[in-house]
């Protein structure tokens, strides 16, 4: 204890208590200046209150004070300072980043230049040279491709050649091999070692100009293009690819290769071995990847080139020097922007510099910019080259840039190198764990704004087999399903068409509204609703049978052309057809013809008129070579053209363009329809169209000013603008073609753009109907007419429309042969299609009138015919319906009497003359024809002789006949039961064409296979207006070989779909709360074709038709099809019996479900319901009353894109989805710059290429593949029209803010929250989140905001919520002109009209 004490006595300046005393007593909390002065008084009052006592504000002791304070903040600022700059995370100065950063591994990066390829347009040399007919091409710019110059391809292979070293003439390259998949070959010119090392050219880019040169190329084959190490001893390299599509291909010819900036050069002369040498270099904006350094010897010769590695410590010299047997190693350490440090290594694992080096680097633009191929257009460099003869000459190159090059990027700022760097320390330099993946890039480059990395495949996949990637991402898959859906659905899609100073009328006539035409959706409308409408309107309307147009074939007169000329006889002479008359104009290129073998009628071709040339009319040249018209397939001469599909025309014509210009000038809504016969657009004025109906061709070309017309394509309708522009918001007509799969297969990946495979063959992914499918319902039509054998002008046989066979009718027995002889009579329903020989108006002069009305097609009710022991043939129903033997395969009779109910459209025309007579031409027993007059008293006389009986009676009354209206009865088909002769229509009018009656026989079922596969192709997938896509279903359209947007086989889908197929489909909920469609499955009966059913609601309850006896239990279906609303309230019941039971009208095309009422559960009654919709296709297995199950089998043949590679010996596919810098900033300089052209994501080579070290760094099992990101643009006019928005803002009263200030500051707010920072891929936007954060940004200054869709039929609610594609992020596009501000939410103001 006294030693204790004697020391704290003796050494009390060393005492810990006295230290530990004096520190309790210090406040460390004082930090600024008035702290530690109040600090520093407060100890010495406490301390040395004897000693200091002098505390007056102007003493000398408090001067002194206040220095020490203001000395101490100085100090503690400083060292507060210092310690932050000690730690990555709260460093500051640039200096202090770099060194901690590259304190864990990571070595900060510069500037990436751009760089890329330019195709080389034209070649000239000095040196006097000759092509191979003699002509001097020295001093000649020799084009690529020159359309104008038939040598030109010659004459530049001349040029080059003669700048090549001897030994790799063109075809004989220096190197060999392929880069991103398509071939590539090194071709080295003949250059002087005095030659460059690189050709300047200037280019002007985002408004400044820019230094680039032409550098020397190389490429690893199956890898990437590079630049050589600079050496004056390396010929100058040109680069020539070929990617199968001929030689105006952007991929095809020769090109060279840029980069941005300028190659400089240092030279150092170590004279003594330093180890860990370290040389700086201070010269700015030297970029990351242009650094080369090279050992040279007194005369610059070089020695070695030395490598350059990550760094020169530890692990990565050690690895590296035993990797490559290479010990000239060097690293480089960036210091800030204004230079860089060369690092040289000990001489354990790498050699110490000594003697003369070169140091070659780059200096390039510190900053990301986008070249457009418009920016580098026919730019030159010259370059000097020794000829065959020693000489020197020059070559002179001419290049222009073919696809935008975005890859420039800025060096690395503060903040992405302290997160990047303590990621990539944990990464340990190499990528195995998903983590690793997803972190190590950012290390490698500063180009990487947004990444996403996801393995692909499984690890221990046998590295003997291919690669199975069954989502097709990288490999080509075929799979079958046998529980799939082809359906049509018709629906408008929305274009806009902007008129202003850059875009006028005739521009828009010329331009825009021709690319509208070539719509998909407009395509498939054409040749199919378009085409089935005319012809439920007018049977004839596509048919030419009755004028006997034949094809001649030149110049083979006997056997097969696609060249020749057509021959008809509407005058009962042959005469050449000419397509410059009004009957003809259909035979106009793209129109496809139905051609038909006069000796069997069930032989025919569609084949597509290519060319017309002089209306089709032989000239003198024509007749002894080609003919005037060419065809798609070759056609056996003397065969018959009996129908056309039409194609719709994509240009105008000089007076089409004006009568639409003019509309578009005088600012109307207006609308253009087209008249296939003629081949001719019109114009529909505003007061005539009807703007809601579905299409149809009742009023086309009405001028009544009664809003009646719906026969239009494109409805234009009119938005004022300002400042001299205005708009039309254009509804095209659409059919999309959909295909789908309940359950067994999933739509991943689809390829709906062509993709060559290495035979340059171009495909698409497509769906193929198989043979195994069974045909559609389908129609067989029997004609009344003539047998060749027995021309008797009156009609004598039925002609099949399938096997061109004739079948005698048999004392009044038509005796047709239906398919199969188990047929019976519900399982066809038969129209009988006729004009009954009546005329237009009742008019039947020959100069006035004479002409037929349009045939229309009138539904015959079948029943079972009936033999009676007795031997007596009877019929039921009073003999009104067509009857049908069971099991022997025949229609037996006809009915004998036929009412015809009709309108003014019924016919398409009045058909009342004076008085209300309907006069009609006919055939007596015997086959003479008369005109006859059907009085409306229903007294049916010949108009000659007033004495003879006709089979029409006409009944009607004086207001019918005001209307238009009345019926027809036809009577005395075939005289009694049994008569000697048929009577039918069989007569001509004025123009020649005979009238001739047609049955079709529509089979509800057809057994018969398919005779060949039916192939579509995939053209989009399934989006709904949230962002979803449904992987279940994918449009398709027919095959276009040549895509010049004229489908092979335009009606294929009618050859899998009947007009009468319909798909029933069901709303649900699925697991994860969305809403779903699928096929409906359940019996369904069909009674759409009875006007008249019986329904008995007792007990389990039946329905069945009238025609004929055979109801089906109520109970045990799901659907029932009724022709009209008629019989829908009958349905509803008080026994609470049938509940879910779905009623489809089939006229007005609504839905209702029974349903009971929530107060009272027994009242059953018929809903209209929404969860419930119907389409005209296909679908395997929906109708379970069937006896038979109809699969529909499909074959998805999914062709995986070629532009990437995949090692077939690894185990891992790493898919990286990268957002890139540049593209990030193409993108937002496109947001914000006025007139920027959405740009392209960057390909999957071009990342490839660009990212290439990466694989340096990756698992030896694994294989990365990269994509780019993309974005999904929202609410602005540039966005998909389902996801264009318009909002609704509630400004508060009290607000100092103003209506625009309101609205640049919720534009703001939608920036700021769709930063890509804060989304990650395939997100889903919901629209309550954006409010929430709009209202927290905008305080108190609104009260509500609401989106609404711009898409007028879209409704309030559509877009709460949005899905982006698992590749996609989001984009606001918005505009402050997409914002309105209104005084209150209500009905009015959540219209979408508005």
């Amino acid at each position: 204890m006294a030693l204790i004490s004697r020391q704290n006595n003796l050494f009390a300046a060393e005492d810990w208590k006295v230290a530990y005393k004096a520190y309790t007593e210090v406040d460390f909390q004082a930090y600024d200046f008035d702290t530690i002065r109040n600090t520093l008084i407060e100890y010495i009052r406490a301390n040395f209150p004897e000693t200091f006592n002098d505390y007056i504000e102007s003493s000398e002791f408090i001067a002194i004070i206040e220095m020490l304070a203001f000395l101490s903040q100085s100090l503690a600022f400083r060292m507060d300072v210092n310690t932050r700059e000690n730690f990555l995370e709260t460093a500051e100065r640039r200096d202090s980043v770099f060194k901690l950063a590259r304190m864990l591994g990571y070595n900060p990066k510069r500037n990436l230049p751009a760089s890329g390829l330019m195709k080389i347009d034209a070649v000239s040399t000095t040196e006097p040279i000759q092509d191979s007919i003699g002509n001097d091409i020295n001093n000649v710019n020799v084009f690529w491709d020159d359309a104008n110059n038939p040598e030109a391809y010659e004459q530049f292979i001349t040029i080059l050649n003669s700048a090549m070293a001897s030994y790799n003439r063109f075809s004989e390259p220096a190197k060999a091999g392929k880069v991103a998949g398509i071939p590539a070959e090194l071709y080295e010119l003949n250059t002087p070692i005095t030659n460059g090392l690189a050709f300047d050219f200037n280019l002007t880019t985002s408004g400044i100009d820019r230094n680039f040169e032409i550098v020397n190329p190389d490429f690893t084959d199956n890898d990437v293009y590079y630049e050589r190490h600079p050496n004056p001893i390396n010929n100058f390299n040109l680069i020539y690819q070929n990617d199968g599509l001929g030689v105006s291909s952007d991929e095809s010819g020769f090109f060279v290769m840029f980069k941005q900036g300028d190659l400089k050069v240092a030279n150092f002369n170590f004279e003594t071995p330093i180890e860990n040498r370290t040389v700086d270099i201070n010269v700015e904006n030297i970029n990351e990847t242009d650094c080369y350094l090279q050992e040279v010897d007194s005369t610059g010769v070089v020695i070695n080139e030395w490598k350059k590695i990550p760094n020169t410590v530890g692990q990565t010299l050690y690895y590296n020097n035993l990797a490559f047997d290479e010990r000239n190693l060097y690293s480089i350490e960036n210091i800030d922007n204004t230079g860089i440090r060369l690092r040289f290594p000990d001489s354990n694992f790498g050699n110490v510099p000594f003697g003369n080096f070169r140091f070659y680097y780059r200096c390039s633009d510190a900053e990301a910019y986008t070249i457009y191929p418009d920016d580098a257009r026919l730019q030159t460099v010259s370059i000097p080259y020794v000829s065959q003869t020693g000489e020197n000459h020059t070559l002179t190159l001419t290049f222009s840039l073919r696809q935008s090059v975005g890859n420039s990027v800025g060096p690395e700022d503060l903040d992405a190198i302290k997160q990047r760097a303590p990621e990539t320390y944990y990464t340990q330099n190499r990528m195995v764990s998903a983590q690793d993946y997803n972190v190590f890039p950012f290390s490698q480059s500063a180009n990487i704004k947004k990444l996403k990395a996801i393995n692909k495949t499984h690890a221990g996949h046998s590295r003997y087999i291919d690669i199975n990637d069954p989502t097709g991402t990288f490999q080509n898959v075929e799979t079958f399903a046998n529980d799939g859906a082809l359906y049509s659905e018709v629906k408008n899609i929305g274009k806009s068409l902007n008129i202003s100073s850059s875009v006028t009328p005739a521009e828009a006539t010329a331009v825009q509204i021709p690319a509208m035409l070539k719509e998909t959706e407009l395509i498939n409308f054409g040749y199919n609703f378009f085409r089935k409408r005319w012809k439920t309107e007018d049977e004839t309307h596509w048919d030419f049978s009755g004028a006997n147009i034949r094809w001649k074939t030149l110049p083979v007169v006997i056997g097969e052309s696609q060249t020749g000329f057509f021959l008809e006889d509407k005058t009962g002479i042959d005469n050449i057809l000419r397509t410059d008359i009004n009957q003809f104009k259909m035979f106009a290129p793209n129109n496809y013809i139905k051609f038909v073998n006069p000796l069997n009628v069930s032989e025919y071709k569609w084949v597509r008129i290519i060319t017309v040339e002089n209306n089709g009319i032989l000239s003198s040249g024509l007749s002894t070579s080609v003919g005037p018209f060419k065809l798609s397939a070759k056609v056996q001469d003397g065969w018959r053209a009996e129908e056309f599909v039409a194609t719709l025309r994509r240009q105008f014509t000089a007076t089409e363009a004006t009568a639409i210009s003019l509309e578009i000038e005088n600012r109307r809504t207006f609308a253009i329809g087209y008249d296939a016969v003629i081949d001719s657009w019109y114009v529909i004025t505003n007061n005539n169209i009807d703007k809601t109906s579905k299409w149809s061709p009742e009023y086309n070309k009405d001028t009544s000013e009664q809003g009646l017309d719906a026969s239009w394509l494109l409805l234009f309708t009119y938005s004022p603008g300002s400042a001299g522009t205005f708009s039309f918001t254009v509804s095209v007509r659409g059919q999309k073609y959909i295909i789908q799969s309940k359950k067994d297969l999933k739509f991943y990946n689809i390829t709906n753009s062509k993709i060559t495979d290495t035979n340059n063959y171009a495909s698409k992914d497509q769906i193929v109907l198989t043979k195994v499918n069974f045909r559609p319902g389908g129609t067989e039509r029997f004609t009344w007419s003539e047998h060749p054998n027995y021309i008797d002008g009156k009609g004598n046989v039925y002609v099949s429309s399938e096997t061109g066979q004739y079948y005698d009718p048999i004392n009044g027995a038509p005796q047709i042969p239906l398919r199969t002889r188990d047929t019976r009579y519900h399982d066809v329903e038969i129209q009988w299609i006729t004009n009954l020989g009546i005329y237009r108006n009742g008019n039947d002069d020959a100069t006035t009138g004479n002409l037929f009305v349009d045939s229309q097609a009138i539904s015959l009710q079948t029943a079972p015919f009936e033999i009676l022991s007795s031997g007596i043939y009877t019929v039921n129903s009073n003999y009104q319906k067509t009857t049908l033997s069971n099991n022997s395969g025949l229609i037996n009779f006809w009915p004998n009497n036929v009412n015809v109910s009709f309108t003014t459209t019924t016919f398409n025309s009045n058909i009342y003359a004076a008085g209300g007579n309907v006069l009609y031409r006919d055939q007596l027993a015997n086959g003479t024809q008369r005109v006859f007059i059907a009085q409306s008293n229903g007294t049916t006389l010949d108009k000659d002789s007033n004495s003879l009986p006709g089979r029409i009676r006409n009944f009607a009354n004086a207001s019918q006949i005001a209307a238009g209206e009345g019926t027809l009865v036809v009577t005395n088909w075939d005289g009694n039961l049994k008569p000697a002769v048929m009577r039918h229509t069989f007569v001509e009018d004025k123009t020649g064409i005979r009238s001739q009656d047609k049955f079709d026989v529509n089979y509800k079922q057809d057994r018969r296979k398919l005779e060949e596969d039916i192939i579509w192709e995939i053209v989009d997938v399934i989006k709904y207006d949230d962002g979803y896509t449904d992987n279940r279903k994918v449009c398709v359209a027919p095959i276009d070989t040549d895509g010049d947007k004229v489908p092979d086989n335009p009606i294929q889908f009618e050859e899998f779909v009947s007009d009468d197929d319909l798909i029933f489909f069901e709303y649900y909920n699925d697991f994860d709360g969305y809403t779903y469609d699928r096929p409906l499955t359940g019996k369904i009966q069909d009674f759409r074709k009875e006007s008249v059913i019986r329904i008995d609601l007792t007990g389990d309850g039946t329905v069945g038709p009238t025609s004929f006896s055979s109801p089906v239990t109520l109970s045990q279906q799901k659907v029932i099809i009724l022709k009209d609303d008629t019989y829908i309230s009958s349905f509803n019941n008080t026994s609470g019996s049938f509940a879910g039971l779905v009623l489809y009208d089939y006229k007005n095309e609504k839905i209702y479900e029974l349903t009971a009422s929530s107060t009272q559960p027994t009242h059953i009654s018929a809903v209209e319901t929404t969860d419930y919709f119907v389409r005209n296709g296909r679908a395997s297995g929906q109708n379970t009353a069937l006896q038979s199950d109809d699969e529909v089998v499909l074959k998805w043949k999914h062709v995986a894109p070629k532009d990437v590679r995949i090692d077939p010996s690894i185990s891992n596919i790493v898919e990286m989805l990268v957002l890139t810098e540049a593209y990030h900033t193409s993108i937002q300089k496109y947001k914000n710059v006025p007139g920027t052209t959405y740009p392209l994501p960057p390909t999957s080579a071009e990342l490839s290429t660009e990212f290439k070290k990466l694989d340096d760094f990756k698992n030896a099992s694994d294989a990365i593949v990269y994509k780019s990101a993309e974005f999904k643009l929202l609410f602005g006019s540039d966005a998909e029209l389902g996801c264009q928005a318009k909002f609704r803002v509630v400004k508060l009263p009290g607000t100092t803010l103003s209506d625009n200030e309101i609205k640049s500051r919720i534009i703001n707010s939608f920036n700021t929250y769709f930063d890509v920072k804060n989304w990650d891929y395939g997100e889903t936007f919901y629209f309550t989140e954006l409010a929430s954060y709009v209202h927290q940004r905008l305080g108190s200054n609104i009260g509500s905001i609401v989106i609404l869709p711009k898409n007028t039929s879209g409704t309030f609610g559509d877009l709460f919520q949005v899905k982006a594609e698992p590749y996609q992020l989001f984009l606001n596009t918005a505009k402050v002109s997409d914002i309105e501000i209104v005084d209150k939410i209500n009905q009015q103001s959540l219209r979408t009209d508005r």
